[in-house]
């Protein structure tokens, strides 16, 4: 009987662990430090490096994002985005002619702001 017990609390605990152990995210084990962020441990196999990741997440609407993103790299303020503006932001020329390709229609080798959502779209597939 006492074997029966022993088995059972064991299986309690690790019921317990595993539910303390799981974030918002489900990953587990891993422990939610607030809404938007979470704890987690890492391990490489091919290393043996055990460490410690964090992953946070961001609740923004994906408009305002892609408008913040635009003017960001509108450095000029001019309301289109040149090679220059791109390249200064870290692009490359290659990157930025293909989404020109994908995206200029006025063929004024910029990206405009109502280009941009297509530009985005092109840039993510």
């Amino acid at each position: 009987m006492a074997r029966f017990y022993t088995i059972l609390a064991i299986i309690g605990v690790a019921v317990a662990f595993t539910e303390a152990c799981t974030s918002s995210s489900g990953r587990t084990p891993s422990w939610d430090m607030s809404d938007n962020s979470e704890i987690y441990p890492t391990y490489d196999p091919g290393s043996g490096a055990v460490g410690v990741g964090v992953e946070i997440r961001f609740r923004r609407g994906a408009d305002e994002t892609a408008e913040r993103v635009f003017n960001l790299i509108d450095r000029v303020g001019d309301g289109c985005i040149d090679v220059s503006e791109w390249t200064s932001e870290g692009g490359s020329v290659i990157n930025f002619a293909e989404l020109l390709n994908a995206a200029d229609q006025n063929g004024d080798e910029k990206i405009s702001w109502d280009e941009f959502p297509k530009a985005d779209k092109a840039n993510k597939a």
